[in-house]
């Protein structure tokens, strides 16, 4: 009775150690990651920050402030500024011709048209026929002018051929050849 009892708990401790391995385990708790990120073994593979075989950066290197315009230059970039801030509040004019507007596009910029262009008219074509009249069957004027009540003919099913197509080469009918070794796993170790 103790071997069994024995033997089921040493089986629900492998079962539970067995669950526990399919686990997945955050980064963040995972000893084996907290130990990699503790030695540095997971900054080895890192290549090291640039500039770090350089020395500190010393703060009394930065260049002077730059000096500021005269106020006419200051004014005459604010002037533009507002210029163009307001031509971005005015809706865009669409023209018809090119030139008509402003100084005008360049020639081969063609202007924006103000409606977009009439659709095309399709020319009537003939009706064309399911099946193609044999010359035979072409109708007499008398017979073009009625008009016709009976309902078109359907198209012919193309001919089933009475035999099997040939079967391919021999060289097609076996196997195919192995692959090349350079294709091929390496073996596996046993």
């Amino acid at each position: 009775m103790a071997g069994r009892r024995r033997t089921a708990q040493g089986a629900a401790v492998l079962l539970a150690c067995l669950a526990l391995a399919g686990c997945e385990i955050p980064k963040q708790v995972n000893p084996v990651e907290i130990y990699r990120e503790v030695t540095g073994l997971s900054d080895q593979g890192r290549l090291p920050p640039p500039g770090l075989d350089q020395p500190y950066p010393n703060l009394a290197s930065v260049p002077p402030r730059p000096e500021r315009p005269p106020p006419q230059v200051r004014a005459a970039i604010s002037a533009a500024l507002e210029r163009d801030r307001a031509e971005s509040r005015e809706p865009l004019v669409l023209r018809t011709e090119p030139g008509s507007a402003g100084s005008g596009p360049l020639p081969s910029e063609p202007g924006l048209p103000a409606a977009p262009p009439p659709r095309p008219s399709l020319a009537a074509a003939p009706r064309i026929p399911w099946t193609t009249p044999l010359p035979a069957q072409r109708p007499t004027p008398a017979e073009a002018s009625s008009p016709r009540t009976a309902e078109p003919e359907a198209p012919r099913l193309p001919a089933v051929p009475e035999a099997a197509p040939a079967p391919p080469p021999p060289d097609l009918l076996g196997a195919p050849p192995p692959p090349s070794p350079d294709l091929l796993a390496p073996p596996r170790p046993r």
